[in-house]
């Protein structure tokens, strides 16, 4: 797990084939969404929230291959 990632460090946009996670704090679920807009690359993506209505709305927003929720 890498905390504290910014947009602009290599991990941050570079897909990485392994049990990685990178951290990248946020204030709201817009801030979300753009940062996952972001990234040149997207496979998958993954939304991690109690609120199945901010998951729905965030899997239809992030521009990946696919969009897991937990």
């Amino acid at each position: 797990m890498f905390a504290d990632v910014r947009d602009d460090m290599r991990i941050a946009q570079e897909e990485i084939f392994g049990p990685v996670i990178s951290a990248i704090p946020f204030t709201d679920i817009e801030e979300v969404i753009e940062h996952g807009n972001k990234a040149q690359f997207g496979l998958g993506s993954g939304v991690r929230t109690r609120d199945v209505g901010k998951a729905h709305r965030s899997a239809k927003s992030i521009r990946t291959g696919s969009v897991w929720i937990n």
